[in-house]
């Protein structure tokens, strides 16, 4: 090809404009914002989920290992931690009362080799001795943008420093909620007396409103 020919084509070619460059970039930077907060939103959203399901199981797990374990377990809310626990209740914790006195938990070991309290107490609306040295079976981290609302301890308000929802060796369960609010959207975990634990949307819900005496109607809606 003679010289003059090849330095024509090469001539032809040029490269992008500063006008195109800057077209290709304005358009890349609006598909990333609109494709960006949506993956984000959609991420924080499945972990929002998983954590509903991991939090009705963990309720559930302290249950079984109460019973498994023939020990007091109990749910606890770790503030500092912004995380839900399980803990064992050691053998020789001492509850106070209302009043200030000293109630120990005096607990012997009955014919099925199952630990039995023979004095329950409950510590609602108490503050409780040292727990420093009850072991901790499990943690549950509260999502970053979840925070603890209000508490409640069977049927009684409560805070986050004496919430701890006991569960007993033959299942039983003190029975409490905590309210979950994620950015002003509120989820409760609610826990019976029968250690059963469910999810519900809003604040805590009347308890109260959940039983009816015997041999009365109830009017389904």
């Amino acid at each position: 090809m003679p010289q003059t020919s090849w330095m024509g084509q090469i001539t032809k070619r040029r490269g992008y404009t500063l006008i195109e460059m800057m077209v290709v970039t304005f358009i890349l930077a609006l598909l990333s914002a609109i494709i960006v907060p949506n993956y984000v939103n959609m991420r924080d959203g499945q972990k929002r989920r998983e954590f509903y399901t991991e939090i009705v199981d963990l309720a559930g797990t302290a249950r079984e290992l109460a019973i498994s374990h023939h020990a007091t377990m109990y749910v606890q809310a770790d503030s500092s931690a912004n995380a839900i626990v399980i803990k064992q209740e050691s053998n020789d914790t001492n509850f106070q009362s209302a009043d200030g006195s000293s109630m120990p938990s005096d607990t012997t070991t009955n014919s099925s080799g199952q630990r039995v309290n023979n004095n329950p107490q409950s510590n609602i609306g108490t503050a409780t001795n040292d727990r420093s040295s009850d072991t901790t079976s499990a943690t549950l981290p509260l999502p970053p943008s979840m925070a603890f609302g209000n508490f409640q301890l069977a049927g009684q308000s409560s805070d986050s420093s004496s919430w701890k929802v006991r569960y007993f060796p033959d299942g039983s369960c003190d029975g409490g909620a905590v309210e979950l609010d994620d950015r002003g959207n509120q989820k409760s975990l609610v826990i019976n007396k029968k250690g059963g634990a469910s999810l519900v949307d809003g604040s805590i819900p009347d308890v109260s409103q959940s039983s009816w005496a015997a041999g009365s109607n109830v009017i389904r809606q």
